[in-house]
């Protein structure tokens, strides 16, 4: 600390210096938080385990790393994984040592947008979790298990974090009017926008309102009202996300090619990496065109390697191409429902032995292109099964033609 350090507190935005710092005042989370929440009687009892908080922005997981740091008697060090290297892990670790050693006294690290770090960073976390010398809280806005190695998976305990309520972001917002003395002076027409445009974030929130205690002063309530409603149009990350994306696939799975675009409209305004977008199509065109045209798929793979090198504004074009084609496909889920029924049978003990003709030793094999048209009637699996039913469409009427002549089935 420097002579200077104070001048820091007068740059704080409202939303840190609105931060609760203890449990008593957390606002939402009442699952894991609430009074018979596991999470809070963990923090209570001071038995806070390696442990991931994963949820949408603004729904209080920072705050509470914070929280956990004030009211535990532990040595807590803060690393947020856009920045963070391993030189930097390792200062930590070394500190946490000469905390065990000199002072009896944990670490806990609190490793904020964990999900930043690569393979190699993840990794090298798994010792020290497991040996007690760091106790880890991850935090992150992505599914963990998408996005955090199977290894780390299996030391830490999850906590879900939910989009906070609207009551929730109420109560904040109403302690943010009483901290800028805006009590009498913001109308309920602002605090009722401010809440619409906030959609479960308190950051957005309390930005907003601290906004609006800057912009007052210039602007009238009509034009603040205007300026934040351009902001409400658009699409809001934390909250709509899957909605969206679930909204823009059943509309091309529905085949209708203006619903699908407006969907992915909305989806690329408001900001989404055009890179989820392009996989979630790709995964579309197998699931439900499938064998129905599969050029469906060389389509999406086009769109989604085209996303990899191509940003904002220009790949709007070429996804809005491959959602239109895809839209307007035939469809068929047939190959979808054939993979799912193999896992079914497989999960439930299925496990048939590889014929000996078809393994590795090639004994009786018959090797198709040694007969007439590149196909000769052999065992492929003992117990067989159809799995694969060809759908009711123009492409696979040709392959169900095909595959009963080839089977000799009637």
């Amino acid at each position: 600390m420097n002579l200077f350090s104070a001048n820091y507190e007068n740059i704080k935005p409202l939303s840190l210096l609105l931060r609760p710092t203890s449990l008593e005042g957390f606002i939402g989370q009442d699952k894991i938080l609430g009074k018979n929440g596991i999470l809070r009687k963990l923090i209570e009892n001071g038995n806070i385990s390696n442990s991931i908080f994963f949820g949408p922005p603004g729904c209080g997981k920072s705050t509470l790393g914070e929280i956990i740091s004030k009211t535990l008697n532990c040595n807590f060090e803060i690393l947020n994984a856009t920045i963070a290297s391993l030189n930097d892990l390792k200062k930590i670790v070394d500190k946490a040592k000469q905390n065990i050693e000199f002072n009896n006294q944990r670490t806990i690290l609190f490793l904020d947008e964990i999900h930043r770090f690569n393979k190699l960073q993840q990794d090298s976390l798994l010792s020290y979790c497991e040996s007690g010398v760091l106790t880890l809280i991850g935090a992150t806005t992505e599914n963990p298990y998408y996005n955090l190695n199977n290894a780390l998976l299996s030391r830490v305990m999850l906590f879900e974090f939910k989009p906070l309520s609207r009551e929730n972001i109420r109560i904040i917002l109403k302690k943010g009017v009483e901290y800028t003395n805006l009590s009498g002076k913001i109308s309920d027409e602002i605090i009722e926008c401010i809440l619409d445009i906030s959609q479960g974030d308190s950051r957005i929130a309390i930005n907003y309102l601290e906004m609006y205690q800057k912009s007052c002063i210039d602007l009238t309530d009509g034009e603040v009202l205007e300026l934040f409603r351009e902001r409400q149009a658009s699409f809001h990350k934390a909250e709509d996300k899957y909605n969206l994306i679930s909204a823009m696939i059943k509309s091309m799975r529905g085949s209708d090619p203006d619903a699908a675009l407006y969907w992915l409209g909305r989806l690329l305004h408001g900001g989404e990496d055009p890179r989820y977008v392009a996989r979630r199509v790709m995964i579309h065109a197998s699931e439900d065109v499938g064998m129905a045209n599969p050029e469906a798929m060389l389509v999406a793979h086009a769109a989604l390697s085209a996303s990899e090198r191509i940003g904002m504004p220009e790949i709007k074009l070429i996804l809005a191409q491959a959602v239109v084609y895809i839209a307007i496909s035939t469809k068929s889920n047939s190959c979808c429902n054939a993979i799912h029924d193999v896992f079914s049978d497989i999960e439930n003990g299925k496990m048939d032995k590889v014929p000996i003709n078809i393994a590795h030793n090639n004994v009786g094999y018959k090797y198709p292109h040694d007969f007439p048209n590149n196909f000769v009637n052999q065992e492929y699996m003992q117990a067989k099964k159809q799995y694969y039913f060809p759908g009711d469409n123009k492409n696979e009427k040709l392959i169900k033609e095909k595959m009963d002549k080839l089977w000799n089935k009637k």
